[in-house]
């Protein structure tokens, strides 16, 4: 994913909280789920701010339970330390339905004034987030 598709994932991801706990359970997602990928977008875009991230699954013998780790580099100069946190591979598998959810609730013309993207300009940056969370 590159850096402005991510930029268009995190807009649209800060939206989460604007999507009414009603209609996250009849779209079939746990109650937590928004914040806990709202958490991790914003792990990501902070690490980010040091230096390349990289975001990769950790496996462990259990396939269902593999984990995100991202991994944020000490900065290009060497300065401040590199750190490394991880997601549950489930919680992540939510954030493209969840956009999804986002953009519906929204509507085409609230999603512009909020986040500044189409519908379209959202669905081709969040593609990457379909591969990314892909049960292997």
């Amino acid at each position: 994913m590159t850096a402005e598709q991510f930029s268009t994932v995190f807009q649209v991801t800060k939206e989460f909280n604007s999507i009414p706990e009603d209609v996250v359970l009849e779209s079939g997602f746990p109650v937590q789920s928004p914040s806990e990928i709202l958490e991790l977008a914003r792990r990501i875009r902070k690490s980010l701010l040091a230096g390349p991230v990289d975001v990769h699954f950790v496996s462990p013998s259990a396939s269902d339970s593999r984990t995100l780790r991202i991994s944020a580099s000490a900065g290009e100069q060497g300065h401040g330390a590199a750190s490394t946190s991880e997601v549950p591979l489930a919680a992540g598998q939510l954030w493209r339905p969840l956009i999804d959810v986002a953009v519906a609730t929204l509507g085409e013309k609230e999603l512009r004034f909020r986040t500044g993207f189409t519908k379209d300009e959202v669905a081709s940056a969040a593609a990457p987030l379909d591969d990314l969370f892909a049960v292997q």
